[in-house]
């Protein structure tokens, strides 16, 4: 028997919310039965406990009792990546929440698990970004002798960013959202994945040679 469930969209692009409409209904069709859709557009960068589509769809889960919510993709939550996962803990606490596309939680038939599974990683990034902030910033040996400061472009991530990259592009989350997530270029995301060859995927843009075929 299918269950209710709500489903919350944040699209940057005039076209995405029918195209991700489409796919959250496929991805529903044998387990979920969306009662309602919420949306925003265009809100990535306003904290989603601010948003008029997201604030809604609480007050819609509370009223009728909904603890299931439907998300296309974790980093459609927010551009600011601390922004994305306190929002995410948040919902954890008195929801299951379920993606359509690069869920690398797993037990999506057991709530209580997949709650438990994403509460894990929450703190795993919570640890990451702990340790982050007591480390003590190496200062690059080429520094100007005027005032000292180091020459050169900063780190576009430090090593508690890069680990957390990695792991959930180990989970299957595209370069594209991850360059989002972390918002860097997908240069810097390349270059972080050199070391990790069967992560870094086919470029879209890459030439595509023509089939050989019997010389005329």
């Amino acid at each position: 028997m299918k269950k209710d469930a709500v489903a919350y969209l944040n699209t940057r692009k005039k076209g995405d919310f029918a195209v991700q409409k489409n796919e959250v209904e496929n991805y529903c069709k044998y387990r979920f039965q969306i009662v309602e859709f919420f949306h925003d557009h265009r809100a990535s960068a306003t904290p989603p406990e601010r948003r008029k589509g997201f604030s809604e769809m609480l007050d819609f889960c509370a009223a009728n009792n909904c603890p299931d919510i439907i998300i296309h993709d974790l980093a459609s939550l927010s551009r600011d990546m601390d922004a994305g996962l306190a929002a995410l803990k948040s919902l954890n606490e008195h929801h299951t929440v379920y993606c359509v596309n690069n869920d690398f939680f797993g037990f999506r038939d057991d709530p209580e698990q997949r709650r438990e599974a994403i509460d894990n990683f929450l703190a795993y990034m919570e640890q990451y970004r702990e340790s982050t902030r007591k480390a003590v910033p190496k200062v690059s040996k080429r520094v100007k002798k005027e005032d000292g400061r180091p020459i050169g472009r900063p780190r576009a991530l430090n090593e508690g960013q890069i680990e957390a990259l990695v792991t959930i592009r180990q989970g299957g989350t595209s370069i594209s959202q991850i360059c989002r997530m972390f918002d860097v270029s997908r240069s810097t995301v390349s270059k972080i994945l050199a070391d990790y060859p069967e992560l870094k995927g086919e470029w879209k843009g890459a030439r595509q040679e023509p089939p050989e075929g019997p010389a005329e």
